[in-house]
């Protein structure tokens, strides 16, 4: 994947960004009884996770680092790798594991408020990360 595509996949995360910041701006009561919200903010969430993960796994084959095994490997070893930093790389590890039990359907069990709260928590570390690649694929 050269920088183009890297940068067009970094411009899709953005908009997603965007839409899922817009859809959880909603107060809880009400985004908890709009169905068509919680699925677009899940969907994002997930889509935005995966664009990730492939935009990880890119620049650490190009730095001659093995494929990840897993999405949540993909951000720490892109922080050992000094692409971002060990904090950050911790921080958006853990937006795997949400990714995780949004498309495998476990723990959630209907409760939106977790989803709600730990998805808007990734929005900022999200933004940092856009920037710290974005910095990475123009050098």
């Amino acid at each position: 994947m050269p920088n183009e595509l890297i940068l067009k996949k970094l411009e899709q995360i953005k908009k997603l960004l965007g839409e899922l910041e817009s859809l959880l701006s909603e107060p809880i009561d009400n985004f908890e009884k709009n169905t068509v919200s919680i699925r677009a903010s899940e969907r994002n969430f997930q889509l935005i996770v995966d664009l990730a993960s492939d935009i990880n796994t890119q620049i650490l084959l190009e730095k001659g680092e093995k494929t990840p095994d897993t999405y949540r490997q993909s951000f720490t070893a892109l922080g050992s790798a000094g692409v971002i930093d060990s904090e950050l790389a911790r921080e958006l590890s853990l937006s795997a594991s949400l990714r995780n039990i949004l498309v495998h359907e476990y723990d959630f069990e209907e409760d939106f408020k977790k989803f709600y709260e730990s998805a808007k928590s990734f929005i900022e570390p999200y933004k940092t990360y856009l920037k710290k690649v974005y910095d990475y694929a123009i050098k």
